[in-house]
């Protein structure tokens, strides 16, 4: 968990543990029902096909659309759907 945050070099706003739904814990494998919530998103945002990003931003919206303008690794796709997600509900 530290490790990945040293990578980074940004500090999480996210720190809480929340449940890990089941279709997401291929993403957490060193997490066993409990996970931060930042690693969660940061997790399914990378690694997760459209309709688990479109799950975990129903989940979390606004931490979601948050978490994926903060970090330059997130792919420009996921952004655009995010972004276009987070203009519909305004």
């Amino acid at each position: 968990m530290k490790k990945e945050r040293i990578i980074q070099g940004i500090k999480w706003d996210y720190e809480e543990k929340v449940k890990i739904p089941e279709e997401f814990k291929i993403y957490l494998w060193e997490y066993e029902d409990i996970a931060p919530l930042e690693i969660l998103i940061r997790r399914v945002l990378k690694y997760g096909n459209f309709e688990e990003i479109r799950k975990i931003y129903e989940m979390y919206p606004d931490k979601v659309y948050k978490i994926a303008l903060k970090y330059p690794d997130t792919k420009r796709g996921v952004k655009f759907w995010i972004k276009k997600w987070k203009d519909s509900l305004n």
